[in-house]
């Protein structure tokens, strides 16, 4: 009796599936693309290659550590993920990098279908990266999981279609590109769904989005993404900006559209924030330029960081800024509480499954510049009353950790019969 899983990622809810799996003795093996393996050749020929080249290879290799299984257990196939790498690193508008993509993701899609094999008794597959696999899964009598992070896709496309259409300011060629192929990721999708013998999402508001596009949601599983270890209490709490500094918002991830960037700098022009508060942004820039720019006072761009030094960075702020228009969960929320930081949300992110407004963040309305300003108003004129939500957060982690999310995944495989009939 045993499981195959398989990501063309090892993000950490990637990571955490798949030890769910394990701590149960059922994991048969991890199927993924790039993993950092300091010994294999291959790796040390590129990050030597990069050198060269004046880049840093080995960082991005060991951002994709597996930490969470044996590496035994682990088979990888890198090739085409480092492809679009590569790819990506001289892509400037994104076009050839999704095409690169959609290539390497199918053939990954094909090879674990083809390492398939009767002696197993499920699958465990991701959106996007699992029609094959599944196929062959189903051909073989092999139980399914279908992990869906996000919501319905065609929920997702008409909330961005949406903005587009209400700000056309905010398209871009890639934008144009990828809606041509929308059609077909979708029924894509929407073929993997179907095969599944149980779905997990990671939280109600994914699993309603496909209610509210007319799926039967009776085979989904709400199990939400766990918080990472809690910041020991003294550190997370003696946090924040000292009171005659202005007070510091961060953001975590990309900037882009479907998180609601735009609101939050009309937001920010709007009050002009820029002369009591400081927005710190890390990730990756997602708006153009006509939107983007001048940059708003305060507001500070300073790129991808690796998660420890975004987690340290928590500590030094004063609240996340997540004003997203749709996410099936959004991590950096949890993130955030680990560190004792409260969060300004909307109803749209998954995580505020897990949200107490007025005890661990706020709560605003999506899509709405007016709401994410009188939040950030009500920040600066109750600073106090914002440093007490720290303890709250940094409870609200402690009391859903990783290990949580795995006892509970583990339980709805159990019960989907992923591991074997029941006895």
């Amino acid at each position: 009796m045993s499981v195959a899983i398989s990501h063309p990622s090892v993000a950490p809810f990637v990571q955490q599936a798949a030890r769910a799996i394990f701590e149960q003795g059922q994991l048969d093996r991890f199927f993924t693309t790039v993993r950092d393996d300091p010994g294999n050749l291959a790796q040390r020929f590129l990050c030597g290659a990069g050198r060269l080249a004046g880049r840093d290879l080995r960082a991005q290799f060991q951002r994709r550590a597996v930490t969470e299984v044996p590496a035994e257990k682990i088979e990888s196939h890198p090739w085409g993920e480092l492809l679009r790498l590569a790819t990506g690193a001289v892509d400037r508008d994104g076009l050839l990098t999704d095409f690169v993509w959609q290539r390497a993701e199918n053939a990954f899609d094909r090879l674990v279908a083809r390492k398939l094999h009767r002696g197993l008794t499920g699958v465990y597959g991701f959106e996007h990266s699992s029609r094959l696999t599944f196929e062959r899964a189903r051909s073989l009598g092999l139980r399914i999981a279908y992990d869906t992070p996000a919501p319905e896709p065609r929920f997702v496309q008409s909330v961005l279609e949406a903005e587009l259409e209400r700000f056309p300011e905010l398209r871009t060629r890639y934008h144009s590109y990828t809606a041509k192929l929308e059609e077909r990721r979708i029924a894509h999708r929407h073929a993997e769904w179907h095969c599944a013998d149980v779905v997990i999402a990671a939280s109600n508001y994914t699993r309603e989005s496909f209610a509210h596009s007319g799926f039967d949601v009776g085979k989904v599983q709400v199990v939400p993404y766990g918080a990472p270890v809690a910041m020991a209490r003294d550190h997370a709490l003696s946090g924040g900006s000292p009171p005659d500094a202005p007070l510091t918002f961060l953001w975590a991830g990309t900037f882009g559209v479907r998180k609601g960037a735009h609101y939050l700098l009309e937001a920010w022009r709007a009050g002009n924030f820029g002369r009591r508060a400081r927005l710190r942004v890390f990730g990756a820039v997602a708006l153009p330029d006509r939107v983007l720019l001048p940059l708003p006072e305060g507001v500070e761009l300073n790129g991808s960081v690796p998660r420890a030094d975004l987690l340290a960075e928590c500590r030094k702020c004063d609240a996340l800024m997540f004003p997203t228009l749709c996410d099936g969960f959004g991590m950096v929320v949890t993130e955030a509480w680990s560190s004792g930081l409260p969060v300004i949300t909307t109803s749209c992110a998954g995580a505020a499954d897990l949200l107490e407004p007025g005890r661990n963040g706020l709560l605003v309305r999506a899509g709405d510049p007016d709401a994410i300003a009188e939040s950030i108003a009500w920040c600066l004129t109750h600073r106090q009353e914002l440093r007490t939500m720290r303890e709250p957060a940094l409870a609200t982690a402690a009391n859903w950790q990783w290990s949580n999310y795995r006892r509970t995944l583990a339980g709805a495989l159990r019960s989907a019969h992923l591991f074997g009939p029941a006895p």
